[in-house]
């Protein structure tokens, strides 16, 4: 995964997410269990993609600003979950990008991998969302070969 640098340093980024920053540096394996893990954002400020322990976490639909989760009603924050967050809310995250980016199974998978890395639908959820994009050439297994989704 390539490196990402965001305008504006860590002002900007403390700007946007303030309570993802503080003045410790969690040096002991004890402080590292307390810190809060969020979901990954999938779009910027509307679709984040998490667990399900993620999704019943108050102050990280709090902090996140989240207004649905897993209503994918167009407008509003939106989080997508499952159990573990790899293989079902990937598979409706994808056809979420499909739908309303216009994009194909291949480039949504690229796009959603780039932002969340543990992202796993199985195959019989990747060739339920191929039968969409039919205009696309491409195979199940270029799919797979992007991600290792099996």
């Amino acid at each position: 995964m390539d490196p990402v640098i965001l305008l504006g340093g860590f002002a900007a980024f403390h700007t946007l997410y303030p309570f993802l920053c503080n003045s410790r540096m969690p040096l002991l394996e004890p402080d590292r269990y307390a810190l809060t893990i969020y979901p990954s954002e999938i779009l910027e400020g509307e679709l984040y993609q998490g667990s399900a322990a993620q999704a019943s976490d108050y102050h990280i639909l709090e902090n996140l600003n989240i207004t649905h989760v897993v209503n994918a009603t167009v407008g509003g924050r939106v989080l997508v979950h499952c159990s573990m967050g790899r293989s079902r809310s990937s598979a409706l995250t994808l056809a979420f990008l499909m739908q309303h980016q216009r994009w194909t199974l291949l480039h949504a998978i690229r796009w959603l991998k780039e932002r969340r890395a543990c992202t796993a639908p199985n195959v019989n959820f990747l060739r339920q969302l191929q039968l969409p994009s039919r205009k696309t050439g491409k195979q199940i297994e270029t799919l797979l070969e992007c991600g290792r989704t099996t």
